[in-house]
């Protein structure tokens, strides 16, 4: 009777460990899922900054910014932010594109405003604002106007929820 009273003990204390650690690291968790669907150069989301630095072909321009810092790669059109604190410390946590050969979760620049908003909607993605659609930590920004002319795909890391700039 002890034996099992002690392993049912067990089993609640690991199951409350790995609960408060799927909580703890879900946003690197939603990076890696929508990795899968980022066709954006060789970026992705969780990397870190050398890894970007490194598999980029061209010259990248550092833009120093409060809670991280960013990366312009300017014949690509692409501007990455990296954190400077927090689950996303000197890795990739945004990634914005107006290059029309680039997709983010199956959406273009130059695609349909109305047909990517209706997508995203499928996809269980809630409209935020005008332009911003959320699902869990995950926000996609569209930019333009009947045509998509910009895109970024952020992931919102917890370590910032209490942070102002």
């Amino acid at each position: 009777m002890k034996r099992i009273k002690g392993f049912m003990l067990f089993l609640s204390v690991l199951a409350i460990v790995l609960s408060l650690a799927l909580y703890k690291f879900y946003p690197v968790l939603e990076a890696f899922y929508c990795n899968k669907s980022i066709s954006v150069s060789t970026i992705k989301l969780f990397m870190t900054e050398e890894e970007l630095i490194n598999t980029m072909g061209e010259k990248a321009e550092f833009v120093y910014g409060m809670g991280g810092n960013g990366w312009r790669f300017s014949d690509s059109k692409i501007f990455v932010m990296t954190s400077s604190l927090g689950l996303f410390k000197n890795r990739v946590s945004s990634i914005d594109t107006e290059n029309s050969s680039h997709s983010i979760l199956g959406i273009k620049v130059g695609d349909n405003w109305d047909s990517a908003v209706t997508y995203l909607k499928k996809r269980g993605f809630k409209e935020f604002s005008h332009d911003m659609y959320t699902k869990g930590n995950v926000e996609i920004q569209l930019s333009g106007g009947s045509k998509i002319s910009g895109l970024r795909i952020r992931i919102a890391d917890p370590a910032y929820k209490e942070v102002q700039f």
